[in-house]
């Protein structure tokens, strides 16, 4: 997460942003040149859990920016996201993520999906 995040921040590195994607998810529209757009000014990245089971992995993260227009003047902001990784050849690959997602500690029920988004049932995701 942090070597994606660094990424963002740094700009030019779409190429590695994009082969730090799991090709399961990426959007194939997706390219480096865009990733490589400096959309906003990056102010600081906060972990607050990474979890790890096998080959796969979330991170929930807080990372601070400016939008890049009149980014001088803009009101920093925050975003909020809880992201999935997996393990592919001994490389950590980007997911997906959920934006503000809820809080922990609120009750899953087993069969409603997973509040990570894969679309599973909870039973058959995080919950196991």
């Amino acid at each position: 997460m942090r070597s994606r995040y660094t990424a963002f921040a740094l700009g030019g590195l779409g190429g590695y942003l994009v082969e730090t994607w799991d090709a399961d998810t990426i959007d194939p529209a997706l390219t480096a040149e865009q990733l490589d757009r400096q959309e906003n000014q990056w102010l600081g990245l906060e972990i607050l859990d990474a979890r790890e089971s096998g080959a796969r992995g979330t991170v929930e993260f807080k990372a601070r920016f400016r939008p890049a227009t009149a980014a001088a003047l803009a009101t920093p902001q925050v975003l909020h996201e809880r992201s999935r990784f997996r393990r592919h050849r001994g490389i950590w690959r980007y997911l997906d993520g959920i934006i503000d997602p809820p809080a922990d500690g609120v009750p899953v029920s087993r069969n409603a999906p997973c509040p990570c988004g894969s679309g599973k049932k909870a039973k058959r995701c995080c919950l196991r």
